[in-house]
C-alpha cells in the first residue's frame, strides 16, 4: 500500500510556498524561509523511492522554488533601486489586471474613459521611472518587465481611441442609454468609495476623476440633445449629472481639508484600517472558497477598494516622504492582497466562461 504520508508532506511544503511566496512582492520575501522549503523538498526527494509520479511532481516543484529563489535573490541583491523598480513593475501588473477586469470583453461605449486615462497616466510614469532604473541595473527580468509596461501603455492609448469611436458610432436612439450607463457607473463609484466613509482616508484625486468624468459625460449628453436627442430621460439625466458635479465639488474641498489637516501617523492609521476592511472582506467571502458559483460583482468591488487604498497609501508616501515608515510596509501588504484578489477574479471569470461555452 502506498505511503500516504509522503504526498501529504509534499503538499504541505507546497502550501507553505504558496502562502508565503505566490503573488507576493519578491522585494520583501524572506529568503531563509524559501531556503528551508527547498532543503526540506530535497530531503523529501530522497525518501520517495520508486514513486515515479510523486517524484516528477516534487522535482517540478523544486525547480519552481529554486527559480523563485533566484528571482528574489537577484532583486534583493540589487539594493534599493532594484526594489523600487520592481515595486513599479508590481503596480503595472496590478493595473493591467484591473484593465482586463474593467475593459476586457466589455461593451466599449459604456467603458470609463476617466479610469482609462488614469491607467494610461500611471503607466507612463511607472514605465519612465522603472525604465531609467532598469538601464542602470542591467537585469534581464526587469528589462522584460519594462517591455511589457510599454506595451500596456500603447494598449491603453489605443483602447481610449476605440471607446470614443464606439460612442460616436452609437445610434442616436441608443446614445442616451449609453451615456446614462456611463453616469451610473460614476454614481456607483462614489457610493463605493465615499458614501458613509471617513473623509480623512478618502483620496481627493479619485473624486476629481469622478467629477471630471461626469463633466465629460454631461458635455456628451448636451451635445446629443443639440443634435436632436430630445427624449425627456436625457434632459433629466443632464440635470442629475450637473447636481452630482456640484455636490462633488463641495465634498472635494472638505476631503482636501481633512487630508491637509491630518498628521501623517493618523492618516496612515486610517488608511491601514481601510485596507484591513477590504482584506477581511476578501478573506471572508473568497479566500479558500469554492470558485463554483462565486459572484464576481462583490469581488470586483473588493479589487477596486484595494486598488484605491493602495493608491492612497502610495500618495502619502510620495507626498509626505513616508518611505520606510509603516505606510511603506502597509503598501507592500495591500499590493500583495490586491494581486491575489485580481487573480482570483480572473480564475472565477474563466471558470464561468468555460462552463458557459460548454453548455
Amino acid at each position: 500500500m502506498a505511503d500516504l504520508t509522503l504526498p501529504a508532506q509534499a503538499d504541505a511544503l507546497h502550501d507553505r510556498y504558496r502562502r508565503g511566496f505566490v503573488g507576493r512582492s519578491r522585494a520583501t520575501r524572506d529568503l531563509a524561509a524559501l531556503d528551508a522549503i527547498i532543503s526540506e523538498t530535497n530531503q523529501l526527494l530522497g525518501s520517495l523511492g520508486t514513486s515515479a509520479a510523486l517524484r516528477a511532481q516534487t522535482e517540478e516543484r523544486l525547480k519552481l522554488y529554486r527559480d523563485e529563489r533566484e528571482a528574489i535573490g537577484t532583486i534583493q541583491a540589487g539594493g534599493p533601486e532594484a526594489i523600487t523598480a520592481w515595486r513599479l513593475a508590481e503596480w503595472s501588473e496590478a493595473s493591467f489586471l484591473r484593465y482586463g477586469r474593467e475593459f476586457g470583453g466589455q461593451p466599449r461605449p459604456t467603458r470609463d474613459l476617466g479610469l482609462l486615462a488614469e491607467l494610461h497616466a500611471d503607466q507612463a510614469r511607472w514605465a519612465a521611472e522603472a525604465g531609467a532604473l532598469s538601464a542602470k541595473l542591467n537585469e534581464a527580468r526587469l528589462a522584460a518587465q519594462i517591455v511589457q509596461m510599454e506595451a500596456n501603455l500603447k494598449l491603453y492609448a489605443a483602447e481610449a481611441v476605440e471607446i470614443a469611436a464606439a460612442r460616436k458610432r452609437s445610434a442616436p436612439a441608443d446614445l442616451g442609454s449609453v451615456l446614462a450607463a456611463c453616469a451610473n457607473r460614476q454614481f456607483a463609484l462614489y457610493r463605493l468609495h465615499f458614501e458613509g466613509r471617513p473623509r480623512v482616508s478618502r483620496r481627493p484625486a479619485l473624486l476629481r476623476r469622478i467629477a471630471g468624468t461626469l463633466e465629460a459625460i454631461r458635455a456628451e449628453m448636451e451635445a446629443a440633445r443639440a443634435a436632436g436627442l430630445t427624449i425627456q430621460a436625457n434632459t433629466d439625466n443632464i440635470a442629475k449629472v450637473a447636481e452630482r458635479i456640484r455636490h462633488h465639488g463641495d465634498e472635494l474641498a472638505k476631503i482636501k481639508a481633512a487630508y491637509t489637516n491630518t498628521a501623517t501617523p493618523q492618516l496612515v492609521a486610517g488608511l491601514g484600517d481601510e485596507a484591513n476592511t477590504w482584506i477581511a472582506r476578501y478573506r471572508n467571502e473568497y479566500a479558500g472558497k469554492p470558485r463554483e458559483g462565486r459572484d464576481l460583482a462583490p469581488l470586483a468591488d473588493i479589487c477596486e477598494g484595494l486598488h484605491e487604498v493602495a493608491r492612497a497609501i502610495d500618495e502619502v508616501i510620495r507626498e509626505r516622504g513616508a518611505i520606510g515608515t509603516p505606510a511603506d510596509k502597509n503598501l507592500t501588504i495591500v499590493l500583495d492582497h490586491l494581486k491575489i484578489a485580481e487573480r482570483e477574479f480572473v480564475a472565477i471569470r474563466n471558470l464561468k466562461r468555460s462552463k458557459k461555452a460548454a453548455n
